[in-house]
């Protein structure tokens, strides 16, 4: 794989991620429904007229600095909205060719198709990455706008906001298998399918007690979404065994794509 051959297939990627219609609505949801999201809850958790059921889950964020719960929230709701909307954009740039039958001109093509698939993740990757940073901006900035005087714990509504991207991008990581179901299954469909599927299963661990060594339960639990105690057991190993995933599906999906047939 020469490094002019990559060259050229980013910037075809580049230009067909830009404009593709998945990728762009899972941009927009991204950065309005999270930032929504964590102010949003957080203000209907310190409502007086919120129903009891709702007041009751939503307890932990009854009380404590507004700037920095509005950031807990966002870290708390960022690690599986970035794994989701991850995982439909990953479904489409490595499914379409495959799933609509046009994956043989991949082989009339100059660049190898070892590099297209590089250039795929590198150019998701970066997409995703720019969505997570820019939601919690917005996050800050909602919530810079909404709370009271301004926000007085600026150092934990920064920490919380450097923990929310960290969430963020390690659910962007935690997209890139699919790229591999993908190109297996050669379906957008069941790519989806597997996607829900990890998602129910990441409840399942959870709830048994192995969400910490469990690279998809991990960083949201990190985030606090399991609570203090959950959150206190994750620690440096685990989350570093979640970050390990992006790389090593990275690695087997330019494999996949490098003995990928037309047939």
């Amino acid at each position: 794989m020469s490094a002019a051959a990559l060259a050229a297939a980013l910037r075809i990627e580049g230009l067909r991620l830009r404009r593709s219609p998945v990728a762009v609505l899972a941009a927009v949801l991204l950065t309005a429904l999270v930032p929504s999201a964590s102010v949003g809850a957080v203000a209907l958790a310190r409502s007086p007229h919120a129903a009891a059921p709702t007041a009751a889950k939503l307890a932990p964020y009854a009380a404590g600095d507004l700037a920095a719960t509005h950031l807990t929230v966002c870290a708390q709701v960022l690690g599986v909205a970035a794994l989701v909307a991850g995982g439909f954009v990953v479904a489409s740039v490595f499914g379409r060719e495959l799933e609509t039958g046009t994956a043989g001109a991949l082989f009339a093509l100059a660049t190898p198709r070892a590099a297209i698939a590089l250039a795929r993740c590198v150019v998701v990757v970066l997409w995703l990455a720019a969505c997570v940073v820019l939601t919690v901006l917005l996050t800050v900035a909602v919530s810079a706008v909404v709370a009271t005087g301004g926000g007085s714990g600026a150092s934990g509504a920064w920490r919380e906001a450097g923990r929310a991207v960290v969430s963020g991008l390690l659910g962007v990581g935690l997209a890139l298998p699919f790229g591999a179901v993908a190109t297996v299954t050669r379906s957008r469909l069941a790519t989806v399918g597997a996607l829900l599927g990890v998602v129910a299963l990441t409840q399942v661990v959870v709830l048994l007690g192995g969400g910490a060594w469990f690279p998809y339960a991990a960083p949201s639990l990190w985030a606090g979404l399991g609570g203090p105690a959950a959150a206190a057991a994750v620690g440096v190993p685990h989350l570093l065994l979640s970050a390990t995933v992006g790389p090593a599906a990275v690695v087997v999906v330019v494999a996949a794509w490098h003995r990928l047939t037309d047939v």
